[in-house]
């Protein structure tokens, strides 16, 4: 059997973009990941798979692969032209999770007690009041 060259996988890939994603919508629509996802069996896969990353050092192998200059060119790229418009796409949903962690926040930079000159006094009385009530409003605490 003849082998397609490089050349017309490529021009049959490409043409494929007019109906990937239709059909990749459809698929997702379909789909539903999560009931398995929250599973004690998929919890084990994942532990096991972490667990092997680790020991073969698969995340500073796959870094290492990868320039600086690679990755600035992709990033800017590909995020640079697509940022701004998924941010506005996310603003309701930012507002509703981080407005209530920011009011928490700002209640108690009220309570805070004046700043000194001792810079000492200062990070234990005001900064890490501050940094405590973050990440109590993020649910970290």
């Amino acid at each position: 059997m003849p082998l397609k060259t490089k050349e017309e996988a490529r021009a049959n890939f490409e043409a494929a973009t007019a109906y990937i994603p239709a059909r990749y919508e459809a698929g997702v629509r379909k789909a539903e990941w999560q009931s398995k996802a929250v599973s004690d069996a998929a919890e084990k896969n994942y532990a096991a798979g972490i667990s092997n990353a680790i020991t073969k050092k698969l995340r500073q192998k796959g870094v290492a692969k990868v320039s600086n200059a690679d990755w600035q060119k992709a990033a800017v790229e590909k995020g640079a032209p697509i940022i701004g418009e998924r941010i506005k796409g996310a603003l309701d949903k930012w507002s509703a999770n981080w407005g209530p962690m920011y009011d928490a926040v700002a209640g108690r930079v009220g309570t805070l007690p004046s700043r000194t000159t001792d810079w000492r006094s200062n990070i234990n009385s005001r900064l890490v009041p501050v940094v405590e009530a973050w990440k109590k409003a993020a649910g970290k605490a």
